[in-house]
């Protein structure tokens, strides 16, 4: 018998997948703001940078955590707990206060964006199943992007009021919460085909996904954070236009995320990952040998696109596989080395840079996205395989293949 998903959830779902993008790009405004704000502190240059970094890495070791209570504890539970502590931590940075309390502030927001995260990816794969779980998948990808181009566009016309007003934006948790108290959801149970006597997410397909995702994260931040240098460099764009130059690979990632569901059927679950690696692919390239700025914008969108079907597939192939008693810790897990890929991504790209620069670097993050979605779609199938047999993973669904959509399904 089917069971009944309250009207609210998928609201619900859409808008904590916004807020669990907006963290960072929500501040970023208002940093030269602060920094003169508080110019008597030693280095504080370095010091007004960390209030977004250390979200980032905080919100790697949130996700695990939240993943785990989750499975624990209750979806719904982990899922209020992570948005209260958006809300309450986001917005202090309103009030007058230390530098260092505002920092502590944002690294327990970095915990509550992981938790968000975690939770909103279990909810997803508790509540929809098949084609229905993929459109959903796409859609969280979709809203993501949504947030990152909304918090830049609103925060920036806050950040001109006063850097404080910046941090209300976080007051859009207030409005969320009634949704997350009254709204229904199922309870996390097991698959049917849960035959494993173990509840650790931890195989060796599952790490695999983990690896890919932590690749195509370090490389998707390249772009906020490189390519206004590089443009400047080339003197391709006005400064004036480098924000709405950057907007593009939101846009088309989120355009993307939306078709994702369409665009999978068509693929075997581990082959989706040589469409994604060849479009990020062909995009990086595209921006490296890139002599108009129309090669720039055609660039970009690629990237977008192959970014736009990366994440929710990876989301997607982590609650087909992990047995249902471990799917919380596993998308837990997952979220966090998303967000580690985007704090480790200069340590990762940096060499390249230094050795190659701008255009080399462009080059190397491409080809080592299309090489990683290869080495997945042969040695995929094989671990996934193995891990089967060893009790550590499900069988793959029948529905991840050509036209095998459910009944009712177009």
């Amino acid at each position: 018998m089917k069971t009944r998903i309250s009207p609210l959830l998928k609201p619900l779902l859409l808008f904590t997948a916004m807020f669990a993008a907006m963290g960072g790009p929500a501040l970023a405004p208002a940093l030269p703001a602060i920094k003169e704000a508080y110019h008597e502190i030693p280095d504080i240059e370095f010091w007004t940078k960390w209030l977004v970094s250390i979200s980032g890495l905080f919100a790697a070791m949130g996700a695990p955590l939240f993943g785990w209570l989750s499975d624990k504890w209750d979806r719904r539970k982990a899922l209020i707990l992570g948005l209260g502590m958006w809300g309450v931590f986001g917005s202090s940075g309103m009030f007058e206060q230390p530098f260092w309390s505002l920092l502590a502030a944002r690294a327990a927001l970095g915990l509550s964006l992981g938790g968000l995260l975690a939770a909103n990816s279990a909810l997803i794969a508790d509540s929809f199943k098949a084609v229905e779980r993929r459109r959903m998948m796409g859609t969280q990808s979709t809203s993501t992007s949504a947030g990152v181009i909304l918090s830049l566009v609103v925060s920036g016309f806050l950040a001109d009021i006063h850097w404080h007003w910046a941090f209300s934006i976080y007051l859009l948790a207030l409005a969320v919460l009634p949704l997350a108290l009254h709204t229904s959801v199922p309870t996390a149970k097991t698959h049917e085909q849960d035959k494993s006597k173990k509840a650790s997410p931890l195989s060796g397909s599952f790490l695999l996904v983990c690896f890919f995702a932590i690749l195509g994260m370090a490389a998707f931040n390249i772009i906020p954070t490189q390519i206004p240098f590089f443009l400047q460099q080339e003197h391709y764009f006005a400064s004036t236009h480098m924000g709405l130059v950057l907007t593009i690979l939101p846009i088309t990632s989120g355009i993307t995320g939306r078709l994702y569901a369409y665009i999978s059927q068509h693929f075997k679950l581990w082959n989706m990952f040589v469409l994604s690696g060849t479009l990020m692919f062909l995009g990086f390239g595209l921006v490296s040998v890139s002599t108009t700025p129309l090669m720039i914008i055609l660039g970009l969108g690629l990237v977008g696109m192959g970014t736009g079907s990366a994440m929710p597939h990876v989301n997607v192939i982590i609650s087909t596989i992990v047995p249902g008693r471990a799917v919380g810790r596993a998308l837990g897990i997952l979220a966090g080395c998303k967000f580690f890929g985007l704090f480790a991504s200069p340590l990762i790209m940096q060499p390249a840079l230094t050795q190659w620069g701008y255009r080399g670097m462009f080059c190397f993050g491409g080809a080592l996205l299309l090489l990683a979605a290869l080495f997945l779609a042969i040695v995929g199938p094989v671990m996934l395989a193995r891990d089967v047999s060893a009790g550590r993973c499900v069988p793959e669904q029948p529905d991840h293949g050509i036209n095998q959509n459910t009944p009712g399904e177009a």
